[in-house]
């Protein structure tokens, strides 16, 4: 999923095959350049050029979580944006007469690791999960009379801002102890980072630099999104969308007066029953199987890894001889320049106890000793997921948050149950997918020979302005939605449609839940079975080597439309048919510059969100509108200080009428030429 971060395409990694004619050891082209110090990669420079990217991109990820669900990995855009945006400021600051330290990719990658670090502490802050969950707007959605000591609408951004940083330096600290056990001693693979230092090393030769020249694109985000996420995904998410929206739903629709008797569109006492479960169901079954398929196969791993090698690594050199030259030279500078395990350990039992005394403080619906038990699982829990990470490159945070929203629910099963359940899977979800994430830029790191200070440095920074960025883009968002469709609800061009699953979660965890509609509970039934037989499919052919698997998308993907509409689906495919079209006519071209287009369609719309965003705010409208109204009469519409448009709205009914959003050509064609005809209007 996206929020439910999906990990890279397996063309990515082909990618960097196909730059230049490199040489088999990649530190002996570097050999010639000395390893920068701290001073010389931590710049002001880079921490500049990483909050400019911080923002555009937690604009552009938080837009699309919070209108789609599905966020793909925006590693590879910002990598290559990073070394874009840098080197162009160098070159600015030299033409200007000024005396720049030389651009190394070590300084890239302690650039990209604040971005990334914000970037994902931004994903899941909760702004599109469970902070906007805890709001009356999505509790009226599942409910007509939600209990009010389960609602929080109006929260001190100041709050969220402490909130954000505790839980960003939680899920940071809880990694550093485990930096050597995973990347030297077990030799994870984290296959995202792997490409991301493999790019970041080809940009930093001559024969890989030409690759970051693209251009921007002002629209498509959902096509761009589509070229990033793999096909699987894609056409998985139409499939899902054609099952929910083309045949089950129109069917449960006539069943309305015998299955359930509400027109309600947010009561789970009708339609919207239906859909809150059976996507419910779908989801978190599908994530308990890959829950426990990754737990067996990482214990597994893990206790033949724990037999072969010795974890005490002083002499780590010494017994592996046939270590190659760059494992060599990797390996001593990432054990030269390692954090003191006692310094994360010191700070991770300082934040702890600042945690259980500021959370209960800032939500007195959470209690202090909530707080103490979700500290001491979560080490054991973030090492668990980043093992997982590092065999698969995919993190299930979300299926612990999810757990966890249903067993503290559960735990606490009293008015105020739901927004503790919330807030204690926001701290799960955060603090496990960050580190996980951590993990994987310090393999980058690794590859990179950047020192392991700079990027645990990088990765702090990255939380603290991530903590500051993450909740003004929401007040942003929240800022220019429509007053009649505010963020979190259906209407909304910002639905956040995932915040309606983790609410119904905390709901069913209480045991809110006591009406259903009719035939409700059987359809989850057959939802929970079809998914433990479409995923026990997939597991025998992937141990057999059946290339089925590869044809069977992820249920947790087809669900996702189920809940979340459709409207994103149809964009996102026509991006994967224009990357099967561009590979079928020069594959070797798709292969090098897909990213580098699919970064150039989703980040050249980021980076006008934010002038966009501010324009909303100070109430600046455009030069030109177009409305289509329900009266059948003619109506001319002035923008203030622009252009007035007749049109005729016929057979266009109210929301929920027959017509609704039904434009016909002969309407339009109508507007187009009383415009063309009558001419522009300009006030004097």
């Amino acid at each position: 999923m996206i929020t439910e971060v999906a990990p890279l395409t397996g063309s990515l990694i082909a990618m960097d095959a196909t730059i230049g004619d490199s040489p088999t050891s990649v530190e002996a082209v570097f050999e010639k350049q000395p390893l920068p110090e701290f001073g010389e990669l931590v710049t002001l420079r880079s921490m500049a050029v990483s909050v400019v990217l911080s923002i555009v991109f937690c604009f552009v990820g938080m837009k699309i979580q919070m209108s789609a669900g599905i966020v793909p990995a925006l590693n590879m855009p910002a990598s290559i944006l990073s070394f874009f945006l840098l080197k162009w400021l160098i070159r600015l600051l030299q033409r200007c007469g000024f005396a720049m330290l030389p651009f190394t990719r070590q300084e890239n990658m302690f650039l990209l690791t604040c971005v990334i670090t914000c970037l994902n502490l931004s994903l899941t802050s909760g702004f599109a999960t469970n902070i906007i969950a805890m709001t009356s707007i999505v509790a009226r959605t599942l409910g007509d009379d939600p209990d009010p000591r389960d609602i929080m609408d109006h929260v001190p951004i100041g709050k969220w801002m402490v909130y954000l940083f505790l839980i960003g330096m939680t899920g940071v600290l809880s990694t550093v102890p485990f930096n050597q056990v995973m990347v030297i001693d077990y030799k994870l693979l984290f296959p995202t980072g792997t490409v991301i230092a493999q790019l970041i090393n080809s940009f930093h030769t001559p024969q890989g630099a030409y690759i970051a020249k693209f251009n921007f694109d002002f629209s498509a985000t959902y096509i761009g999104l589509g070229m990033i996420c793999p096909h699987i995904v894609n056409f998985g998410l139409l499939f899902g969308a054609i099952i929910s929206w083309g045949f089950l739903y129109p069917f449960l629709e006539t069943k309305r007066g015998q299955w359930y008797q509400t027109d309600s569109h947010t009561s789970l006492t009708g339609l919207n029953g239906y859909k809150v479960f059976i996507s419910v169901t779908l989801i978190v079954t599908d994530g308990m199987i890959n829950f426990l398929t990754l737990i067996t196969t990482a214990s597994i791993n893990f206790y033949r890894l724990r037999k072969e090698q010795d974890s005490g690594l002083t002499n780590y050199i010494k017994k592996h001889p046939s270590l190659n030259y760059d494992d060599r030279k990797r390996i001593e500078m990432f054990l030269a320049n390692q954090v003191p395990v006692s310094m994360p350990v010191a700070a991770y039992i300082i934040c702890a106890a600042i945690s259980t005394i500021a959370i209960p403080a800032m939500f007195s619906q959470i209690k202090f000793y909530h707080v103490v038990v979700l500290y001491i699982v979560i080490p054991v829990l973030g090492f668990c997921n980043t093992y997982a990470t590092g065999l698969t490159d995919w993190s299930v945070a979300p299926t612990y948050a999810k757990f966890s929203t249903f067993i503290f629910a559960a735990w606490i099963a009293k008015p105020g149950a739901v927004v503790a359940s919330l807030l204690a899977s926001g701290l799960i979800m955060a603090a496990l997918h960050i580190s996980s994430q951590a993990m994987q830029d310090l393999k980058s790191g690794h590859m990179t020979q950047t020192s392991p200070r700079a990027m645990v440095t990088g990765q702090l920074f990255g939380v603290a302005i991530g903590s500051i960025i993450s909740p003004c883009v929401f007040l942003a968002f929240q800022s220019t939605a429509k007053p009649n469709a505010p963020v979190g609800s259906k209407q909304s061009d910002y639905p956040c449609p995932l915040a309606g699953l983790y609410r119904a979660i905390g709901v069913i965890g209480t045991g809110g839940v006591k009406e259903l509609p009719k035939h409700c509970v059987k359809f989850c039934v057959v939802a929970f079975c079809m998914t433990v037989v479409i995923d026990a499919i997939v597991l025998i052919s992937q141990k057999r080597g059946w290339r089925i698997h590869s044809y069977i998308p992820s249920m947790t993907v087809i669900a996702l439309p189920f809940f979340a509409g459709s409207f994103f689906t149809i964009d996102m495919c026509i991006g994967s048919l224009l990357l099967l079209v561009w590979i079928r006519m020069n594959a070797k071209s798709a292969e090098m510059l897909s990213s580098s287009v699919a970064a150039g369609l989703i980040c050249g719309e980021g980076l006008f969100t934010l002038p966009s965003a501010l324009l909303n705010m100070f109430k600046v409208q455009p030069p030109m509108c177009m409305k289509f109204i329900s009266s059948g009469q003619e109506v001319e519409m002035r923008n203030q200080g622009g252009v007035g448009v007749w049109i005729r709205a016929m057979g266009v009914g109210e929301e929920g009428e027959p017509g609704y959003g039904a434009i016909s050509n002969r309407n339009v064609a109508v507007a187009a030429l009383r415009l063309s005809a009558r001419g522009r209007r300009r006030r004097c």
